[in-house]
């Protein structure tokens, strides 16, 4: 059953996030309605394809398509471009033609990966997200951003492509891992913090039921995510200005997460540690006040976040940084918090201010 709708208006290249519960057998009749066609490839990693791909698979063929399925290793380190070779080879080896249409069945990694190989291949063919963590569903699945990672920093290798249709299922968070949760809790305190007080009030006060993904608070903040991320991508598609603070907490993130080889933390984990790091930034700037500086630690502090961060050392986090695709020249680029609800773009902090910020959050 498809319980909203939310459009994201971009000219030719609109569409919409549909989400809903319990609602894998009206997804083939979806992608009947939006015209795609009837040859599908789907690509999902492991973890997902054990629950998921069969399911997809029976309620597709059911309704006339003839899919193909490539199932890869989960994690971040699929995000590269000898994989996305990989990609290409199978599509080619199966003859795939521009009209067919990719499926990217899963999280982040496969979004960003089959997104970015939609975009690429025969100079792009229709793409569909289906994400299945909260992360992706929140926000990674919206807004056309793909790309791979390079050893010398995160996603810098993509492009923005936008899919046909984003297709989200609340039903299926309930089989997530528990650091995956986490994970998504990232980007979930992101939006409160750059734009929405009111869902950052609603964070303090029902946290844990959001953490045990009870379905009235989980569908009420993925709600409000993605009428935020919508809202923003639709006024500014290619990062020109406001989009560009849906990066707080990924300055530093993005480096954290480098810094450990895409091994110690993964995406969302990073996130949170970024966002940590930036308001102390903002709070010692004299940017944020302290009352609102406190309320995101303590908020941040109650996500029971289990990622080992001992392995990090700070040189390569601060090398990471000056490879940070945000840069302006050498200046790095910061989102950061002026209150909760607001952000402001800084592109001069003094290099012992960051340093300050990153030992307190590996400290902490």
């Amino acid at each position: 059953m498809i319980t909203a709708q939310y459009p994201l208006t971009l000219k030719d290249r609109s569409y919409s996030v549909y989400i809903g519960m319990d609602a894998g057998s009206a997804f083939a009749p979806k992608c009947i309605e939006h015209g795609i066609s009837k040859s599908l490839v789907i690509i999902t990693d492991t973890h997902v394809a054990s629950v998921y791909l069969k399911p997809m698979l029976n309620n597709l063929r059911h309704h006339g398509f003839a899919v193909l399925s490539i199932v890869i290793p989960p994690g971040e380190r699929q995000k590269s471009i000898r994989r996305a070779g990989m990609l290409y080879t199978e599509l080619l080896l199966h003859a795939v033609d521009r009209t067919t249409a990719i499926i990217a069945l899963g999280g982040g990694v496969i979004g960003d990966l089959a997104g970015f190989v939609a975009a690429t291949y025969q100079r792009g063919i229709p793409l569909i997200h289906v994400p299945t963590t909260l992360l992706a569903q929140v926000d990674s699945a919206i807004g056309g951003k793909t790309a791979v990672n390079h050893s010398l920093g995160k996603n810098m290798i993509g492009s923005f492509y936008q899919p046909k249709f984003v297709w989200e299922d609340i039903t299926v968070l309930a089989t997530l891992p528990f650091r995956e949760i986490i994970c998504g809790m990232g980007e979930v305190v992101k939006y409160g913090i750059i734009r929405d007080q009111n869902l950052f009030m609603f964070l303090e006060n029902n946290l844990e039921a959001v953490i045990r993904c009870s379905r009235e608070e989980l569908l009420f903040v993925q709600s409000q995510c993605i009428a935020i991320k919508t809202d923003i991508v639709s006024r500014d598609e290619f990062e020109q200005n406001i989009r560009i603070i849906l990066n707080a907490g990924h300055t530093v993130g993005h480096a954290l997460e480098s810094a450990g080889h895409y091994r110690a933390l993964k995406h969302g984990e990073a996130v949170l540690l970024g966002l940590a790091a930036e308001s102390y930034i903002a709070q010692k700037m004299g940017i944020l006040p302290a009352e609102s500086y406190e309320r995101i630690i303590r908020l941040i502090g109650r996500i029971p976040m289990k990622a080992n961060v001992s392995s990090l050392r700070m040189p390569d986090i601060l090398s990471a940084l000056q490879w940070d695709k945000k840069r302006i020249g050498k200046k790095i680029r910061f989102v950061l918090p002026k209150s909760i609800g607001e952000t402001v773009v800084i592109d001069e902090v003094d290099n012992r201010l960051v340093r300050e910020a990153v030992r307190m959050v590996l400290s902490s």
